[in-house]
């Protein structure tokens, strides 16, 4: 795998770190203290994630560039999806759910990464 792949994987976890601050704000300012926790959470992992993606950027990662890639691009856009649906507050509780479940998968494609 290239650097400019693991780059871009890096960039992917970035965008999928701050869209959870983003959702935990939203919670902060919908009053839903649990939901904002459990995004603290996760934003706290991705950050754990990102930092030993950043340690291990030389080292072989598991399993093909493209594939994460596009795995991880597909989380970031069902995460955007309900973030848009909390914003027009559709269905907020269940898009918390959902969009901490993208969240999760994020997480679990990169720890197969490292």
């Amino acid at each position: 795998m290239e650097i400019s792949d693991k780059n871009e994987i890096l960039d992917l976890l970035s965008v999928a770190y701050n869209k959870t601050n983003y959702l935990r704000i939203l919670c902060n300012e919908q009053g839903d203290s649990e939901g904002a926790a459990k995004l603290k959470k996760r934003k706290n992992r991705l950050r754990l994630e990102i930092d030993e993606l950043l340690e291990d950027l030389y080292q072989q990662w598991i399993g093909e560039a493209n594939q994460l890639k596009n795995e991880i691009n597909n989380a970031n856009e069902d995460l955007k999806k309900s973030i848009e649906d909390i914003e027009q507050k559709v269905n907020t509780a269940q898009n918390i759910v959902n969009a901490i479940g993208y969240i999760d998968k994020v997480i679990e494609i990169a720890s197969k990464a490292l």
